[in-house]
């Protein structure tokens, strides 16, 4: 009864480990570490990894939301290709990928891994709690969900979906659930999965697979944490576009993903009762002017649940969308440069003031400032040097700077 209540009580919001925030603005609190993950063997652009990064890790800074001053980053934790992590609900745990030194796409990699690290909180420097295998190959997206349960990854090389269950102290437990995706698209040959994340209700697991031009849908047993395919289980997108990233909206009525290859953004209603996805619209992420080829990226909701941030490295540019609250449907509203290149991954603060982009060929994190009633991004120039990062994430603390 105390679990059925608590999912009536937050049955309107997403899954908040997915986004890294939540639909309305936290209470305000002096700073919060902000995290980014890199990839330390690999670096763009090259082949054949010709290049390697000077990344050691992943890092930390610490960030005021009043004043936007952001701290040099220090390695918190020195680790290989922690291209992707997620911060638990508790704020007291991260979670990342480990991706094989082959990695980045490479189908000879078979040998990811995941870790779990204890957040220092006076320091922000990690712990690493355990390790164990991905169960798959090329780890790209991790999360975990809003009760702090269970963590879920994607493979990409594999494509396949993992969830383990999580110990009270933080580390990765037994695993509880695999789904493996099947066929292939006109570009691929094969599935590559690449998000994964649970309803607003945590009845069904939704994920990407790039390879095979799919949103899947499984259901979750929230007691066991297992996955088993979902009546319909899939939903088609046009041949070639590669969705990459999904995620729900304020209201947990629609849904939203972003393409790699055609650079779209694909807007979709949800039933939340048979867990059915149904395309409404599709609009365009590209820039005006496209200068080079390059995919959609990474998406992000702003904490009033208005706005929708969509990346497309290529291009290089924050395609910012105002999303219709009634009928999900979204209008662009700017295109703003990134000020740097291949903005791979990027997130909106807990307080919904400042979005911080990872561009990872030009090795900087830059952060832009927030209008919260027009969604319309200003750059501060605010930049970080961090080699080849990949990913932002935010982690409440309530101790000052030094």
């Amino acid at each position: 009864m105390k679990y059925l209540l608590r999912v009536l009580i937050t049955a309107w919001t997403v899954a908040f480990a997915v986004a890294g925030g939540c639909w309305a603005a936290e209470t305000p609190v002096e700073e919060y570490f902000v995290y980014f993950g890199t990839y330390t063997e690999f670096k763009l652009p090259s082949f054949n990894h010709l290049m390697k990064s000077q990344s050691k890790g992943i890092y930390v800074s610490r960030f005021r939301p009043d004043t936007g001053e952001i701290s040099t980053p220090e390695l918190a934790a020195e680790t290989v290709n922690p291209s992707y992590i997620a911060i638990h609900p508790n704020q007291r745990y991260l979670y990342a990928v480990v991706e094989d030194p082959l990695a980045l796409g490479n189908l000879r990699d078979k040998a990811s891994s995941i870790r779990a690290f204890a957040i220092n909180r006076a320091t922000g420097k990690l712990g690493l709690l355990n390790t164990v295998p991905a169960n798959g190959g090329s780890s790209c997206y991790i999360t975990v969900e809003k009760y702090g349960k269970y963590l879920m990854v994607a493979n990409f090389t594999t494509g396949s979906i993992v969830v383990w269950r999580l110990k009270e102290d933080g580390s990765i437990g037994e695993q509880t659930g695999f789904m493996q995706h099947t066929g292939k698209s006109a570009l691929l040959f094969g599935p590559h999965a690449h998000w994964v994340g649970l309803s607003p209700d945590s009845r069904f697991a939704v994920s990407t697979d790039l390879g095979t031009d799919q949103l899947l849908v499984d259901r979750f047993d929230m007691t066991k944490g297992s996955l088993t395919p979902n009546e319909p289980h899939s939903v088609s997108l046009p041949p070639g576009s590669g969705p990459r990233h999904f995620m729900f909206g304020p209201t947990g009525k629609f849904g939203y993903a972003v393409t790699e290859f055609s650079g779209e953004v694909m807007a979709y209603s949800w039933d939340p009762i048979v867990g059915a996805l149904k395309l409404i619209q599709t609009v365009s992420a590209k820039a005006d002017v496209l200068r080079v080829l390059g995919g959609g990226s990474e998406m992000a909701m702003h904490v009033n649940g208005k706005f929708l941030y969509a990346g497309r490295r290529g291009s290089d540019v924050i395609s910012v969308f105002a999303i219709d609250a009634t009928k999900g449907t979204l209008t662009r509203v700017q295109q703003e440069p990134t000020r740097g290149m291949a903005p791979r991954g990027f997130a909106v603060d807990p307080t919904g003031k400042y979005l911080l982009v990872a561009n990872e060929v030009t090795d900087n994190v830059i952060a832009f400032e927030i209008d919260a009633q027009s969604g319309l991004l200003a750059p501060t120039y605010n930049i970080l040097k961090i080699d080849s990062p990949t990913c932002v994430k935010f982690a409440r603390i309530d101790l000052p700077m030094e």
